[in-house]
Order: C-alpha cells, then sequence, then structure tokens
C-alpha cells in the first residue's frame, strides 16, 4: 500500500496532464523503502533463527513476515501475531487490485472527458476541488462499470478495507516493534501508521534482539522497585537522629587509664579526690605512719 501512499503525496504536485508521473514518483519512492524493510526483515529473521527469509523480498508476503519476526508478543493474548499479519498481507491484496481498477476506471473517464471538477468552500473558508461525473455519462452504457467503480469502489468498498487494513496493521506492527524497539515501540508504531517509512524503522532495528514485552515491563518493574526501596533505606538512614548519637562512641575512649586523666591529650595527671586527706604523696600519706 505504501506505492499509493507516495502516488498520492506526489499527485498534488502534477497536473492532470502528467498524471504518470505520480506512477512514477510513487514506484521510486516504494522500491527504496521497499529494499530497506527487505533487508532489515532478512537480517532480523537471519539472528531469531525464523525459516523462508525469502519472504522479505516479496511484496504482500513481507507483510505477513512481519508478524513472523514479531510473533513473540501477541496484541491479545489469544491470538497469534501472525494472523493479523496474514489478514493484513490478504487485505493489502485485495486493496492494490481495487485501487488498479479504480484507477484504469478513472483514466476511461477522463478519456470521455466525463470527469469534472467543481471547487467547494467550507464553513471555515477552506476551498478544494472535488471529482464530478457528468450528466453525459447515460450516453456510454459501456462505461457503466467505470462509473460504478467512482461512485461506489472507491468512495465506499475501498475506504472500508482501507479501514480494516490499518487495524490490522496496527496490531501487526505493535507486535513487532514490542519485539524490537520496547522502549518505544508505540512512538514506531504510530509513526509508520502516518508515515510510509515503516521500512526504513524496520531496518534501523536490524540489529536489535528480540524479547518477550511482557518479561521486559516486569524487569523493568523490579529494577525500578529495588532502586526505590535503595532510596528509601538511604533516606531512612540520612534522617534517623539515632545514627548520630552520642553512644556511638565508646565512653572510655575519653579516658587515658595509663596517665589516669580523662583526656589523653592532656598531660595524663588528675586532680586526687582525697586531696584534702594530705594530697597524693605516697610520703605524706596519713595511713602509711
Amino acid at each position: 500500500m505504501d506505492f499509493f501512499d507516495y502516488a498520492n503525496i506526489a499527485h498534488y504536485f502534477v497536473n492532470t496532464d502528467t498524471w504518470y508521473v505520480k506512477y512514477i514518483v510513487g514506484g521510486l519512492c516504494f522500491l527504496i523503502v521497499f529494499v530497506f524493510q527487505a533487508v532489515g526483515l532478512f537480517i532480523i529473521a537471519g539472528r531469531e533463527g525464523y525459516k523462508n527469509r525469502w519472504m522479505a523480498f516479496v511484496p504482500f508476503l513481507n507483510t505477513y513476515y512481519i508478524g513472523v519476526c514479531g510473533q513473540k508478543n501477541r496484541t491479545f493474548k489469544s491470538v497469534d501475531t501472525r494472523i493479523f499479519a496474514l489478514v493484513a498481507a490478504i487485505l493489502e491484496v485485495l486493496l492494490v487490485v481495487g485501487y488498479v481498477v479504480n484507477d484504469i476506471a478513472w483514466m476511461y473517464l477522463k478519456s470521455y472527458n466525463l470527469i469534472g471538477y467543481e471547487p467547494v468552500t467550507n464553513s471555515y473558508g477552506l476551498s478544494w476541488t472535488v471529482e464530478t461525473l457528468s450528466t453525459n455519462i447515460k450516453a456510454y452504457p459501456e462505461l457503466l462499470w467505470a462509473v460504478w467503480c467512482f461512485e461506489i469502489l472507491d468512495k465506499y468498498i475501498l475506504s472500508f478495507m482501507d479501514l480494516a487494513f490499518l487495524v490490522m496493521q496496527v496490531f501487526t506492527l505493535s507486535a513487532f516493534f514490542q519485539t524490537f524497539a520496547a522502549r518505544r515501540y508505540m512512538l514506531f508504531t504510530i509513526t509508520s501508521i502516518l508515515f510510509p517509512i515503516q521500512g526504513i524503522l524496520i531496518f534501523i532495528l536490524r540489529n536489535n534482539r528480540g524479547m518477550n514485552y511482557r518479561e521486559y515491563i516486569r524487569q523493568e518493574q523490579e529494577r525500578q522497585y529495588r532502586m526505590y526501596q535503595q532510596y528509601r533505606r538511604q533516606q531512612n538512614f540520612d534522617q534517623n537522629p539515632y545514627n548520630q548519637n552520642p553512644y556511638s562512641k565508646s565512653p572510655y575512649e575519653e579516658y587515658n587509664y595509663n596517665g589516669g586523666g580523662t583526656d589523653s591529650s592532656k598531660s595524663g595527671t588528675a586532680d586526687d579526690p582525697f586531696s584534702e586527706f594530705g594530697g597524693s604523696d605516697k610520703d605524706n600519706d596519713p595511713f602509711e605512719n
């Protein structure tokens, strides 16, 4: 589907006389991104041990192969990612066929000058043109199929299929990026849906190893919990007043038994508590007489 996305973008830069330019530009852009995606898937499948790596280089099958490479994770626990990828691949085939038929019908109607352009302005003052069918269409009954494509196939059937393909693509890419870009899988998925660059993103992730996203989340939660516990223990230690209590130092360290003093940094002499009875001089000790 990327081809038509690129072609629609290029359509705004060409006129009706050079309608073929959009297909050339769309084809070149699609080819470049397709090669990036194929190489990325091929490398990933080889490292992860998946078989049938040749599918990465085959259009439509490579859409299914994205689901094969992302099968370690499931968008829904009960549904294999490969089922979503298979449905997406089938819808992609139908959409390509439908858009080709619709473009052929448009060219037929254009060659008969049965398509006109009518300006439209909304309440906000924005203006654009819409394609309308000429009233002379009844004169060409052989183009009824083209009219049906213009009025029904393009506006309703292809629009509905586009929406269904988008949903399947979201499920498939979400599982793939959960496997190979767990930290930013949501960003990669949304970017791939909004812009046709999923092939480049897959190529960027070609060296990442696959992982189970739920196991990754569990490990991250455990790591954060351990960090929180360590932080709380440190906070409790710093705020505990008993970590600096006076009993943390032995009171006996301040007494010098050799010198008899109360401070080891002093001379070592201390006042004799019995000095009033004769002092500390043994010669004057009254009990020695």
